[in-house]
Protein backbone atom coordinates (compact mmCIF):
# COMPACT_ATOMS: atom_id res chain seq x y z
CA UNK A 1 0.00 0.00 0.00
CA UNK A 2 1.37 3.63 -1.14
CA UNK A 3 1.04 6.76 1.00
CA UNK A 4 1.89 9.29 -1.54
CA UNK A 5 1.79 12.89 -0.75
CA UNK A 6 2.85 15.93 -3.12
CA UNK A 7 4.16 19.57 -1.91
CA UNK A 8 5.90 22.28 -3.18
CA UNK A 9 9.16 23.55 -2.60
CA UNK A 10 12.49 25.09 -3.57
CA UNK A 11 15.29 23.03 -4.78
CA UNK A 12 18.70 24.06 -5.81
CA UNK A 13 17.17 27.54 -5.66
CA UNK A 14 14.08 27.07 -7.99
CA UNK A 15 10.30 26.26 -7.35
CA UNK A 16 10.27 22.19 -7.85
CA UNK A 17 7.04 19.58 -7.13
CA UNK A 18 8.10 17.11 -5.01
CA UNK A 19 6.46 13.69 -4.59
CA UNK A 20 7.49 10.97 -2.09
CA UNK A 21 5.73 7.56 -0.74
CA UNK A 22 5.29 8.52 3.12
CA UNK A 23 5.16 4.53 4.01
CA UNK A 24 8.80 4.17 4.30
CA UNK A 25 9.54 6.40 6.88
CA UNK A 26 9.59 3.35 8.84
CA UNK A 27 9.58 0.80 6.39
CA UNK A 28 13.29 1.91 4.38
CA UNK A 29 15.84 0.85 7.16
CA UNK A 30 13.54 -2.96 7.46
CA UNK A 31 14.26 -3.61 3.61
CA UNK A 32 18.55 -3.51 3.83
CA UNK A 33 17.87 -1.50 0.35
CA UNK A 34 21.43 0.56 0.57
CA UNK A 35 21.45 1.41 -2.69
CA UNK A 36 20.43 4.69 -4.60
CA UNK A 37 19.82 4.52 -8.21
CA UNK A 38 18.52 7.74 -9.33
CA UNK A 39 17.04 8.63 -12.90
CA UNK A 40 17.33 12.36 -14.64
CA UNK A 41 15.08 13.04 -17.59
CA UNK A 42 15.40 16.13 -19.33
CA UNK A 43 13.64 17.72 -22.04
CA UNK A 44 15.18 16.60 -25.78
CA UNK A 45 16.31 20.22 -26.84
CA UNK A 46 18.85 20.87 -24.47
CA UNK A 47 18.30 24.76 -24.57
CA UNK A 48 14.42 24.07 -23.63
CA UNK A 49 13.22 25.85 -20.78
CA UNK A 50 10.54 23.44 -20.15
CA UNK A 51 9.05 20.26 -21.35
CA UNK A 52 6.46 20.03 -23.99
CA UNK A 53 3.18 18.82 -23.16
CA UNK A 54 4.07 15.82 -25.14
CA UNK A 55 7.58 15.57 -23.38
CA UNK A 56 5.59 15.72 -19.70
CA UNK A 57 3.19 12.70 -20.91
CA UNK A 58 6.55 10.52 -22.02
CA UNK A 59 8.37 11.09 -18.72
CA UNK A 60 5.09 10.21 -16.72
CA UNK A 61 5.34 7.20 -18.49
CA UNK A 62 8.74 6.81 -18.50
CA UNK A 63 7.93 6.70 -14.46
CA UNK A 64 5.09 4.10 -14.81
CA UNK A 65 7.48 1.45 -16.28
CA UNK A 66 10.77 1.85 -14.42
CA UNK A 67 7.88 1.28 -11.57
CA UNK A 68 6.51 -1.22 -13.19
CA UNK A 69 9.56 -2.92 -14.45
CA UNK A 70 11.78 -2.53 -11.01
CA UNK A 71 8.99 -2.95 -8.65
CA UNK A 72 10.72 -7.15 -8.16
CA UNK A 73 13.60 -6.08 -7.02
CA UNK A 74 13.22 -1.94 -6.08
CA UNK A 75 11.31 0.22 -4.67
CA UNK A 76 10.07 3.76 -5.90
CA UNK A 77 10.60 5.98 -3.18
CA UNK A 78 9.72 9.69 -4.55
CA UNK A 79 11.02 12.32 -7.16
CA UNK A 80 11.05 16.21 -7.98
CA UNK A 81 10.04 17.70 -10.90
CA UNK A 82 11.26 21.09 -12.02
CA UNK A 83 10.15 23.23 -14.99
CA UNK A 84 13.06 20.98 -17.32
CA UNK A 85 13.95 18.43 -15.42
CA UNK A 86 12.53 15.43 -13.45
CA UNK A 87 14.14 12.85 -11.06
CA UNK A 88 13.35 9.79 -9.53
CA UNK A 89 14.77 8.14 -6.71
CA UNK A 90 14.53 3.90 -6.12
CA UNK A 91 16.40 2.05 -3.38
CA UNK A 92 17.35 -1.65 -3.83
CA UNK A 93 19.64 -4.26 -2.36
CA UNK A 94 20.95 -5.15 -5.83
CA UNK A 95 23.95 -2.85 -7.10
CA UNK A 96 23.82 -4.38 -10.15
CA UNK A 97 20.31 -2.97 -11.07
CA UNK A 98 21.63 0.39 -12.33
CA UNK A 99 21.94 -2.11 -16.04
CA UNK A 100 18.78 -2.69 -16.31
CA UNK A 101 17.84 0.92 -15.39
CA UNK A 102 20.65 2.34 -18.23
CA UNK A 103 18.32 -0.30 -20.83
CA UNK A 104 14.76 0.75 -19.91
CA UNK A 105 16.34 4.59 -20.56
CA UNK A 106 17.19 3.84 -23.58
CA UNK A 107 14.66 2.75 -25.14
CA UNK A 108 13.12 6.49 -24.45
CA UNK A 109 14.20 8.28 -27.73
CA UNK A 110 11.93 11.54 -27.34
CA UNK A 111 14.04 12.92 -23.78
CA UNK A 112 17.18 13.56 -22.87
CA UNK A 113 17.59 10.31 -20.20
CA UNK A 114 20.62 9.67 -17.52
CA UNK A 115 20.51 7.27 -14.55
CA UNK A 116 23.26 6.69 -11.67
CA UNK A 117 23.83 5.09 -8.25
CA UNK A 118 24.97 5.36 -5.09
CA UNK A 119 25.69 3.76 -1.91
CA UNK A 120 23.18 4.87 0.57
CA UNK A 121 22.92 2.87 3.67
CA UNK A 122 21.01 5.69 5.55
CA UNK A 123 18.84 6.44 3.32
CA UNK A 124 19.65 10.87 3.27
CA UNK A 125 18.00 10.96 0.09
CA UNK A 126 14.70 10.08 1.28
CA UNK A 127 14.76 11.24 4.55
CA UNK A 128 16.60 14.52 4.29
CA UNK A 129 15.76 15.53 0.70
CA UNK A 130 12.22 13.99 -0.54
CA UNK A 131 10.34 13.10 3.06
CA UNK A 132 9.29 16.94 4.25
CA UNK A 133 9.95 18.53 7.80
CA UNK A 134 7.48 20.23 9.87
CA UNK A 135 8.15 23.03 7.14
CA UNK A 136 8.11 21.81 4.08
CA UNK A 137 4.94 20.04 5.14
CA UNK A 138 3.12 23.54 6.14
CA UNK A 139 3.38 24.15 2.23
CA UNK A 140 0.61 21.75 1.71
CA UNK A 141 -1.27 23.77 4.12
CA UNK A 142 0.00 26.94 2.74
CA UNK A 143 -1.34 25.98 -0.67
CA UNK A 144 -4.85 24.97 0.50
CA UNK A 145 -5.26 28.93 2.81
CA UNK A 146 -3.97 30.75 -0.59
CA UNK A 147 -6.55 28.26 -3.05
CA UNK A 148 -8.99 29.56 -0.09
CA UNK A 149 -7.89 33.23 -0.81
CA UNK A 150 -8.19 33.03 -4.57
CA UNK A 151 -11.81 31.24 -4.25
CA UNK A 152 -12.65 35.07 -2.52
CA UNK A 153 -10.82 36.79 -5.12
CA UNK A 154 -8.48 38.11 -3.26
CA UNK A 155 -5.01 39.34 -4.66
CA UNK A 156 -2.55 37.31 -3.98
CA UNK A 157 1.08 39.40 -5.16
CA UNK A 158 0.63 42.14 -3.13
CA UNK A 159 3.25 42.14 -0.09
CA UNK A 160 0.36 42.07 3.38
CA UNK A 161 0.58 41.78 7.23
CA UNK A 162 0.66 37.80 7.81
CA UNK A 163 0.06 36.78 11.41
CA UNK A 164 1.16 33.16 12.84
CA UNK A 165 0.36 31.41 15.70
CA UNK A 166 3.29 29.49 17.33
CA UNK A 167 2.14 27.26 20.00
CA UNK A 168 4.56 25.88 22.88
CA UNK A 169 4.25 22.89 25.56
CA UNK A 170 5.64 25.22 28.41
CA UNK A 171 5.39 28.71 29.47
CA UNK A 172 9.04 28.86 29.73
CA UNK A 173 9.33 27.74 26.53
CA UNK A 174 7.49 30.27 25.07
CA UNK A 175 9.08 33.00 27.43
CA UNK A 176 12.33 32.04 25.80
CA UNK A 177 11.46 31.97 22.69
CA UNK A 178 10.47 35.47 22.86
CA UNK A 179 14.45 36.62 22.64
CA UNK A 180 14.51 34.45 19.20
CA UNK A 181 11.85 36.38 17.36
CA UNK A 182 13.46 39.51 16.15
CA UNK A 183 16.37 37.47 14.92
CA UNK A 184 13.97 36.02 12.74
CA UNK A 185 12.54 39.10 11.42
CA UNK A 186 8.73 39.10 13.14
CA UNK A 187 7.37 41.74 15.81
CA UNK A 188 5.73 40.05 19.06
CA UNK A 189 2.28 40.30 18.97
CA UNK A 190 -0.54 38.85 21.55
CA UNK A 191 -0.01 35.84 23.94
CA UNK A 192 -2.19 33.75 25.26
CA UNK A 193 -2.99 30.40 27.01
CA UNK A 194 -5.77 27.88 24.92
CA UNK A 195 -6.42 25.31 27.84
CA UNK A 196 -5.88 21.76 28.21
CA UNK A 197 -4.22 21.18 24.85
CA UNK A 198 -0.61 19.44 24.27
CA UNK A 199 0.87 23.12 23.20
CA UNK A 200 -1.32 25.62 25.52
CA UNK A 201 0.82 28.54 25.30
CA UNK A 202 0.37 30.41 22.50
CA UNK A 203 2.36 33.49 21.18
CA UNK A 204 1.36 35.73 17.49
CA UNK A 205 4.20 36.55 15.31
CA UNK A 206 3.30 39.49 12.83
CA UNK A 207 5.90 39.97 9.89
CA UNK A 208 4.87 40.77 5.97
CA UNK A 209 4.60 38.63 2.69
CA UNK A 210 2.68 38.13 -0.19
CA UNK A 211 0.39 35.42 -0.47
CA UNK A 212 2.23 33.39 -3.25
CA UNK A 213 3.28 30.12 -2.43
CA UNK A 214 7.31 30.13 -2.67
CA UNK A 215 7.44 33.53 -0.06
CA UNK A 216 4.61 31.90 2.16
CA UNK A 217 6.67 29.02 2.60
CA UNK A 218 9.70 30.67 3.12
CA UNK A 219 8.06 32.80 5.49
CA UNK A 220 6.51 30.08 7.61
CA UNK A 221 9.60 28.07 7.55
CA UNK A 222 11.38 30.68 9.19
CA UNK A 223 9.48 30.72 11.83
CA UNK A 224 9.13 26.45 12.13
CA UNK A 225 12.65 26.36 12.03
CA UNK A 226 13.24 28.97 14.47
CA UNK A 227 10.78 27.52 16.88
CA UNK A 228 11.73 24.18 16.59
CA UNK A 229 14.58 24.28 19.16
CA UNK A 230 12.52 25.25 22.18
CA UNK A 231 9.99 22.73 21.28
CA UNK A 232 7.11 25.16 19.46
CA UNK A 233 4.92 24.52 16.58
CA UNK A 234 3.07 26.73 14.22
CA UNK A 235 -0.86 26.51 15.60
CA UNK A 236 -2.57 28.36 12.35
CA UNK A 237 -1.72 31.98 10.58
CA UNK A 238 -4.29 34.59 9.23
CA UNK A 239 -3.08 37.10 6.37
CA UNK A 240 -4.98 40.67 6.09
CA UNK A 241 -6.99 39.95 2.99
CA UNK A 242 -6.68 42.49 -0.32
CA UNK A 243 -9.49 41.77 -2.90
CA UNK A 244 -8.13 41.71 -6.45
CA UNK A 245 -8.64 44.90 -8.26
Amino acid sequence: MTDWLKYEWEWDEREAVFQVDLQYWELLPTLAYSHLVFISVAPHDPDAEAFSRSEERRAAALQHVLAEQLEDSAIFVGGIGLKNLIQFYFYTADESLIHRVSGICRTEPKLRVSCGHVSEPHYATYYCLLFPDDAKLQSVENAAYIKSVQHRDGDLSLVRRVCLFMAFASEESCDAFISEIPHLGFKVGMRESIGNNTHPYRIELIGYSTLKLCDLNRFTARAIRGALPYGGVLDHLQADFINRH
